[in-house]
C-alpha cells in the first residue's frame, strides 16, 4: 500500500474509511502527530477517487436540491425508502381490509406460538404496527438508523443486519416471556439498527485511537438512545433491548468479516446475495414455511 491521501483530519479519515470500504476499497491509515494519512493499493487508486467523489457530489445534490427523488438517491436510500412504503402498504392494506386484528394474531410475535414452532412470527411481526403513530415513529426510526446501516454495510447486507436483529431480538424476547405476550413493530429493527451503528462506530475508534476511554463513546451514546427510546406506554422493552444488543453483536461480527480480503474482493457480489436472502427471509416467513 502507498499513501494517496495526507493531512485529513479524524473525521475526514472516518468518512473517507466508510466511503471506501462500503465499495469494497481495502484502505488503511497511518496516523502522525496531528493528522492521518490514508494508505490505498495501486490498483484501486482511480476506484478510490471516484467513489469519494461520487460521494460528495450525491451530498452536494441532496443538499442544494433538499427533495427525495427515490430514482436518483444511491442504492442504499432506495431500499430503505421502498421497505418503508412495504410498511406502510401492509399496514394500510390491513386496515382497509379491516382485518387488522386478524393479521397481527395470526403473524404477531407471540411467545407463546413462537415457542411452539411458528418461527415465521419473529420475521412477520416487524412489518405489523398496531396504529399510524406507531408506524410513523418506526419509519422515522428506520429512515434515521437503517440508511447509516446500509452505508456502511451495504444495502443488502444492511438490510439483513436489520431484519436478523430484529428477528433475533423477539426470539430472545419469546423465550424470556415464554407466555401468550404479544409483540409488534420495526421498533426492534430500529434498535437493532441503533446497535449495529454503535460497533460500527466501536471499531473505528478502535482501529484509529486504539483502547482509550474514547472507544466508550458510542456505547454510551447508544446506552442513551435505548433508554430515550423505550420509554413510551406500551413499548416492550425487552425487545428493544434484546434487538440493541443482537445488533451490537451482528455489527461485530460484521466488521470483522468486512475486514477480510476475500470479503473486499467480493463485496459487491455479496451485497446482491444478502439483498436476495433478506427477500427470500420475508417471503418464506410471511408463507409460513418456517
Amino acid at each position: 500500500m502507498k499513501t494517496h491521501l495526507t493531512n485529513l483530519t479524524e473525521k475526514q479519515t472516518n468518512l473517507f474509511i466508510l466511503v471506501l470500504e462500503s465499495q469494497g476499497i481495502k484502505v488503511d491509515f497511518i496516523r502522525n502527530e496531528t493528522d492521518f494519512d490514508l494508505l490505498i493499493d495501486e490498483k484501486d487508486v482511480d476506484s478510490a477517487i471516484n467513489a469519494i467523489t461520487k460521494f460528495h457530489r450525491e451530498n452536494l445534490k441532496l443538499n442544494d436540491q433538499n427533495e427525495m427523488d427515490l430514482f436518483s438517491m444511491p442504492l442504499e436510500k432506495s431500499v430503505m425508502i421502498f421497505a418503508v412504503l412495504v410498511l406502510t402498504a401492509i399496514y394500510s392494506g390491513s386496515v382497509y381490509a379491516d382485518n387488522q386484528r386478524k393479521i397481527i394474531m395470526e403473524y404477531g410475535a407471540s411467545a407463546l406460538y413462537i415457542l411452539n414452532g411458528e418461527y415465521y412470527r419473529i420475521v412477520t411481526a416487524l412489518m405489523l404496527h398496531a396504529g399510524v403513530e406507531h408506524l410513523a415513529g418506526n419509519i422515522a426510526g428506520l429512515l434515521t438508523f437503517g440508511i447509516p446501516v446500509c452505508t456502511m454495510a451495504g444495502s443488502g447486507a444492511g438490510l439483513l443486519l436489520l431484519i436478523v436483529s430484529g428477528a433475533a431480538g423477539n426470539l430472545v424476547n419469546a423465550y424470556m416471556y415464554r407466555t401468550a405476550h404479544l409483540s409488534i413493530g420495526a421498533s426492534t429493527s430500529v434498535m437493532g439498527a441503533a446497535g449495529i451503528l454503535v460497533a460500527f462506530q466501536t471499531i473505528k475508534k478502535f482501529r484509529i485511537s486504539g483502547i482509550t476511554p474514547r472507544i466508550i463513546i458510542p456505547i454510551g451514546a447508544g446506552a442513551a438512545l435505548l433508554g430515550m427510546l423505550s420509554g413510551g406506554k406500551n413499548t416492550d422493552i425487552s425487545a428493544h433491548f434484546f434487538g440493541f444488543i443482537a445488533g451490537l453483536v451482528l455489527g461485530l461480527i460484521f466488521s470483522f468479516l468486512q475486514k477480510r480480503k476475500n470479503y473486499s474482493k467480493n463485496a459487491r457480489q455479496i451485497d446482491n446475495y444478502c439483498l436476495f436472502f433478506t427477500l427470500a427471509i420475508i417471503i418464506i416467513s410471511w408463507l409460513k414455511l418456517i
